[in-house]
């Protein structure tokens, strides 16, 4: 008489489901044993590059803040010849940091005051690419046009003051570009545009200190 098959529990079939993936697991690895610690390897290496490119960063911003300070020294002495240099060799060493950035923004001033306005220009411009503070950027599109407006070019830098006050209208320098750009249009003899800028000031920045010279001025084109 055939013996009656003992049914399997719930715990035997769990234990043998567990057995067979156990041991199909196993074979796995054995067939696919260079793989797999070829791409725990690679693992491993991106990791570790990951953790060496964030050390040397941090050392880069921190070398970086430390030449800018020295620079920045130079530069509110008054000392541009001395802090040029400085700057230069921030942007060019440390190119992608923050410090560098902000290097050039102060380098295309340096340059600026000492009257080299080409050099300016070609820095500030470089600066718009990649600065993110709105301060520093709408100081610098109105670096450009005052470049241009020293070199007796008014219409166009007239036109770069006032987009970097359309575009950083929430700054406070914006009455201040507002101006300048009229100031320009009214010596490129577009004084109709010149005093549309003017009573711009007056009725939108009223609580400027810029208000009395932005009447003064709408009288002169008036009269």
């Amino acid at each position: 008489m055939l013996k009656r098959q003992k049914r399997l529990t719930k715990r035997q079939i769990k234990e043998d489901k567990f057995v067979t993936f156990y041991f199909k697991a196993q074979d796995y690895l054995k067939q696919n044993s260079r793989a797999i610690m070829y791409g725990i390897g690679v693992a491993v290496l991106i990791i570790l590059a990951g953790f060496i490119y964030s050390k040397k960063q941090a050392e880069k911003e921190a070398s970086a803040v430390v030449e800018l300070t020295k620079a920045k020294l130079a530069y509110f002495e008054n000392d541009y010849g001395k802090a040029i240099p400085i700057l230069k060799d921030l942007v060019e060493n440390y190119g992608g940091s923050r410090g560098s950035n902000e290097g050039l923004f102060y380098l295309a001033n340096a340059y600026y005051e000492l009257k080299n306005y080409v050099n300016a220009e070609r820095r500030y411009k470089q600066f718009l690419g990649k600065g993110n503070d709105d301060i520093l950027l709408s100081s610098a599109m109105s670096g450009i046009a005052a470049c241009l407006e020293q070199q007796k070019n008014y219409a166009v830098a007239a036109k770069m003051y006032r987009e970097a006050a359309e575009k950083y209208n929430e700054t406070f320098v914006a009455p201040q570009n507002l101006y300048a750009a009229a100031r320009c249009y009214a010596l490129a003899g577009e004084s109709e545009e010149a005093r549309r800028l003017l009573n711009q000031i007056i009725e939108k920045h009223s609580n400027s200190s810029l208000k009395s010279d932005a009447e003064v001025l709408l009288a002169e084109l008036l009269s």
